[in-house]
């Protein structure tokens, strides 16, 4: 009886269940989230902006300072043009930090870079953003993207471009 007993008891004992090692995932996500922030600001500083609207879903929302929301990606991509042709440079971020939950991430960082103003000068910007990424087949992609200054609104005045 016993044995039948240590039988039926091994059937109905459920076997260890391999669990996907989610920390590693979250890494992974993290990683490339960072790396992708990294090509933005490269992008950037290149004049490349295609390369900077590929990185947004078709429906993103890109949230700047002093000025409304801007929906869509060819919206943002029209927005961008003023920095860019401004002159808008040396643009730099240090993340803070980076989150996950499932197919959706969130970075939290810092940004500096350098406005050109109307007397030939330039002017270091320096602010924070916050940018949720969504998994989108193997790609992460940018949904919603925002920032502001630290510059007090009357030093940023000049910020031409930006706002």
């Amino acid at each position: 009886m016993k044995t039948v007993v240590k039988k039926l008891a091994r059937r109905a004992a459920p076997k260890p269940v391999q669990v996907a090692a989610r920390p590693a995932q979250k890494a992974d996500a993290a990683d490339v989230i960072r790396r992708l922030g990294n090509d933005w600001a490269r992008y950037w500083n290149a004049g490349d902006l295609d390369r900077i609207i590929s990185s947004y879903t078709e429906d993103a929302v890109y949230l700047p300072p002093h000025h409304p929301a801007v929906h869509g990606r060819e919206a943002i991509r029209e927005y961008l043009l003023a920095p860019q042709r401004h002159g808008v440079s040396e643009l730099a971020f240090d993340v803070t930090y980076i989150r996950q939950s499932g197919a959706v991430a969130w970075d939290v960082g810092t940004y500096r870079m350098s406005v050109p103003q109307s007397d030939g000068s330039s002017r270091e910007d320096h602010g924070k953003y916050v940018t949720v990424w969504q998994r989108v087949g193997e790609r992460w992609l940018i949904v919603a993207d925002a920032w502001s200054s630290d510059v007090p609104i009357h030093e940023a005045h000049s910020t031409v471009g930006l706002a």
